[in-house]
């Protein structure tokens, strides 16, 4: 690794990081070469290589700073404050970096990002609801799979839309479109 300084280092690394998203934005990664974000950041390829594998590194640790941690899911429970606090927190992830997660979670983006992103919500989820419910694992497994996806396709779709409808219009939308009977017996549904 590098042994500038840090705030060099970083500087440097974020550069090669947005010269390769301004060419994956207009292309798909397989036409991405070292020398275009070499050329295009103003770095030798040597430097590149200091930072990244290869290309796909670099998209690689884009995504990987996109993931939201836990620090991003409130506590989670049957009370309308959790579901909102919740919706809320998705909402302002995504606005927070709406120019990757449109592209990202486009049919031109990465596959991989959207499976990656609901993992890391559905694993959270699940440590948060496990010991609250006498569901079997396997029910709630599939529960917490449905909302979910279901709650980061409604969000996506709403951004694609331009937002064409107020959040405040949006959110009871969404709990009335999950709360079935299933779902509110397991005690984790939006309510």
């Amino acid at each position: 690794m590098n042994k500038k300084q840090p705030k060099t280092t970083a500087k440097t690394k974020q550069a090669i990081k947005d010269a390769f998203w301004e060419l994956y934005k207009q292309q798909k990664i397989e036409k991405i070469t070292v020398k275009d974000i070499t050329m295009r950041a103003g770095y030798n390829r040597s430097t590149f290589y200091a930072y990244f594998t290869d290309v796909y590194d670099v998209l690689e640790q884009i995504e990987e700073d996109l993931m939201p941690g836990v620090e991003h899911l409130p506590p989670v429970g049957v009370t309308v404050e959790h579901q909102t606090d919740l919706i809320n927190n998705l909402i302002l992830i995504y606005e927070k970096h709406s120019e990757y997660y449109s592209v990202l979670l486009s049919e031109k983006g990465d596959p991989g990002f959207a499976i990656k992103m609901k993992n890391v919500f559905k694993s959270m989820m699940m440590e948060s609801v496990k010991d609250q419910t006498a569901t079997p694992m396997e029910e709630l497994d599939y529960a917490l799979e449905f909302l979910v996806s279901a709650t980061i396709s409604i969000i996506k779709h709403w951004f694609q839309q331009d937002k064409n409808m107020p959040k405040e219009r949006l959110m009871p939308l969404m709990y009335k479109l999950m709360n079935n009977k299933f779902v509110q017996d397991l005690g984790i549904g939006w309510r």
